[in-house]
């Protein structure tokens, strides 16, 4: 069944970000315990922000029972969304090359290799706030990095955004795969 495909492809993408996770737990775990930041080797910038306020300190916490459930709702995006654009590449050809383009665009929109503050400060906030990929890293890295709870409204908005992609990329997947035989 054609279904499979979406399905088989979210699932080799889970587990080959599940086995990153895992490095990305050591690395957490060394940085945070094994070779902790010294105060006196600290920049004047460094200590100057340290002192403007609380910082963040690298760590693990109870909040790592989050991870699961962050994974099944990224599972459930990108089933969704492979749905969608499966069926949309089916029949029209070009979506493919536009995919591609509009999910580096969607990545650098996404506050990944830069601070989110930063995004902000030049007057771009909306753009996170309207970017459910910024919703689910933010959670991760909350989790991941800094050992703190994600967000409850955050993670339910983002829940509701991975339901209804999900239900509007099957569906539509659905609907149009009685044309696939004629348009293969």
């Amino acid at each position: 069944p054609s279904e499979v495909l979406p399905v088989y492809l979210t699932v080799s993408s889970i587990i080959n970000m599940s086995i990153g996770l895992v490095i990305a737990l050591l690395g957490v775990a060394f940085f945070a315990w094994v070779n902790p930041p010294d105060p006196v080797q600290l920049t004047p910038e460094q200590l100057a922000l340290a002192s403007a306020g609380p910082v963040r300190i690298l760590g693990f916490g109870l909040s790592l029972v989050c991870i699961p459930m962050l994974i099944l709702l990224q599972a459930v995006f990108m089933l969704g969304f492979g749905y969608l654009m499966a069926a949309l590449n089916l029949l029209l050809r070009d979506v493919y090359h536009l995919i591609g383009v509009a999910l580096t665009v969607w990545m650098f929109m996404t506050p990944i290799f830069y601070p989110a503050g930063e995004v902000q400060k030049a007057g771009l906030g909306w753009v996170l706030k309207l970017n459910p990929m910024y919703w689910l890293i933010d959670s991760y890295r909350r989790v991941l990095i800094y050992g703190e709870w994600p967000k409850i409204p955050v993670v339910a908005a983002f829940a509701i955004v991975a339901l209804l992609v999900f239900l509007l990329g099957s569906t539509f997947f659905l609907r149009q795969k009685p044309r696939f035989p004629d348009l293969l």
